[in-house]
């Protein structure tokens, strides 16, 4: 089983995996009174996708990851969390099933607005329990400690460059199984699923 690769595997990233997940946290965190900002929703993404990778061999959003300077960031996830635009455009998403509100005019909190998406629709209940366990870390640990936590990930450490450069570096998926797995990690991006 090879463990060393040059290059990326590449995941066509699932829109509505994405749109369902992003929902179901947000709902999930509503129902814990405690609403979520972009940063806890991307790094909850992160940690659902890595533990359901390592213990069903698939990850959940077929999303791809990119370093950035506050750690690993799924990369149409964030554009969605964004509203690119471009984004929404060419992945044929018309309206995002969440609303926004700002709070201390930088930051803002996601929630979900009702009726809209059905997750369970798009996820399974490992799915949805790994979704659970990661909200769970994340609102418990912090902004630091998740940080910190996600920053010493080893397919962070591989990727991220702080020399001033680009803004965010692309991840290798092989890296994020707990022991190297470059094969695996051809063989999932060639079958990510179109939906």
């Amino acid at each position: 089983m090879s463990t060393e690769s040059p290059t990326f595997a590449v995941m066509t990233p699932s829109v509505p995996r994405i749109l369902a997940s992003l929902y179901h946290v947000m709902k999930e965190a509503c129902g814990r009174k405690s609403p979520v900002s972009q940063y806890q929703l991307v790094k909850t993404l992160f940690l659902a996708d890595r533990a359901h990778l390592n213990e069903w061999g698939r990850p959940i959003t077929y999303d791809n990851y990119t370093a950035m300077c506050h750690g690993p960031v799924p990369s149409l996830a964030y554009d969605f969390l964004k509203g690119n635009l471009k984004a929404l455009r060419d992945f044929g998403v018309g309206k995002l099933p969440w609303k926004t509100v700002e709070r201390g005019g930088k930051f803002k909190n996601y929630y979900p607005i009702d009726g809209e998406l059905d997750p369970e629709e798009f996820l399974s209940e490992s799915d949805i329990q790994a979704l659970n366990d990661a909200l769970t870390i994340v609102l418990r640990l912090g902004f630091g400690q998740i940080r910190k936590l996600t920053h010493e990930d080893r397919a962070y450490v591989d990727a991220w460059r702080d020399d001033g450069g680009k803004a965010a570096y692309e991840m290798k998926l092989g890296l994020l199984f707990d022991e190297p797995n470059f094969d695996q990690a051809a063989m999932i991006a060639e079958y990510s699923p179109y939906v």
